[in-house]
């Protein structure tokens, strides 16, 4: 009588455990996937894109041009107006580096194949960035527009977002390899 108490407790138990495993590996296997009605543009970058408009905007004509023509308040309350929307820029360039960090380790996970050196790849472009970032904001903060190095932020970003276009080019070339001759897309 007691053995079988025991080994009813022991099955329930096991059972107990088994479905808990599962159920833990199913929510785990859904926040690894991007829900279907999110959308694209939540998880890709959109700000780096708007560079040409930030720099001519910020140019040393434009500014130029407003210390000639402006008068003195009007340039100068111009240029601050500038230096925000610098501001707002790098913090969209920051935005759309961490977009494209989480898709990255996306990519990482669901890539065959990912190599030492191109982890360690990814972790130093992000030092690079913070790095880069936060000289190009302590620029901003003193009043200078390092207009060369938040272009070199926004290369940084858009070769990251090349990068995620070809890994993901890559697995779906992977995937449709996989799939069975006969299926129809």
């Amino acid at each position: 009588m007691m053995e079988m108490t025991a080994t009813a407790l022991f099955a329930l138990a096991s059972g107990a455990l088994l479905l808990w495993l599962l159920r833990s590996q199913r929510h785990a296997s859904k926040s690894a996937r991007l829900p279907l009605d999110q959308e694209m543009e939540q998880v890709l970058p959109k700000h780096y894109h708007f560079f040409p408009q930030v720099r001519q905007a910020l140019s040393q004509g434009d500014v130029q041009y407003l210390r000639d023509a402006a008068p003195l308040h009007v340039a100068q309350q111009a240029l601050r107006e500038r230096r925000a929307v610098a501001r707002h820029f790098l913090f969209g360039l920051r935005e759309d580096f961490s977009k494209l960090e989480r898709l990255a380790r996306m990519v990482a996970a669901l890539s065959p194949v990912v190599s030492r050196e191109q982890e360690t790849e990814r972790i130093l472009l992000g030092l690079r960035f913070r790095f880069l970032y936060g000289l190009v904001w302590l620029s901003l903060s003193t009043g200078r527009v390092p207009l060369q190095q938040i272009e070199d932020l926004t290369g940084l970003v858009g070769r990251l977002a090349l990068r995620m276009e070809e890994g993901i080019a890559e697995i779906n070339a992977l995937t449709a390899q996989r799939l069975p001759r006969g299926l129809n897309a």
